[in-house]
């Protein structure tokens, strides 16, 4: 039976071997619910966060309740960000106001602004939904 230091090092180990496998990573950019696979594996972040960001901005003109996830989610800071860095806290801090966000977009999800910017969660915070778990960031794809 491992140790609990022996797990954690065999996650970070796994991480880091994920973070340095190419073809993982593309497989995990290459998630998308506005494109096909091949076309969502050449787009970089910054294109997607554009077409995004427009569709975000539609949504805060349609219903001024969005305002507020212009300074998280659909922050030019978003773009960096990366959830392998953030710390347990911080990616539950960021689950919550993914949920805040889903909950009020849910209604507007047949509207294309409500899907790209979904779109945005799926490909840069790398949002989930799973049966076994409600919609929560995955680790592995």
């Amino acid at each position: 039976m491992a140790t609990a230091l022996q797990q954690q090092l065999a996650q970070i180990a796994k991480k880091s071997t994920d973070q340095l496998d190419l073809k993982a990573q593309r497989a995990q950019h290459s998630k998308s619910l506005l494109f096909d696979a091949r076309v969502a594996a050449n787009q970089t972040f910054e294109t997607i966060y554009q077409i995004c960001a427009e569709a975000f901005q539609e949504l805060c003109m349609l219903d001024a309740r969005f305002a507020p996830f212009a300074a998280n989610l659909f922050s030019e800071q978003s773009k960096s960000e990366e959830r392998i860095n953030l710390t347990k806290k911080e990616n539950e801090d960021l689950d919550q106001i993914i949920d805040s966000f889903l909950g009020l977009v849910s209604s507007r999800l047949l509207l294309r602004p409500g899907l790209k910017a979904v779109e945005w969660l799926v490909r840069r915070f790398r949002y989930s939904y799973s049966t076994s778990d409600p919609i929560r960031y995955q680790t592995q794809c």
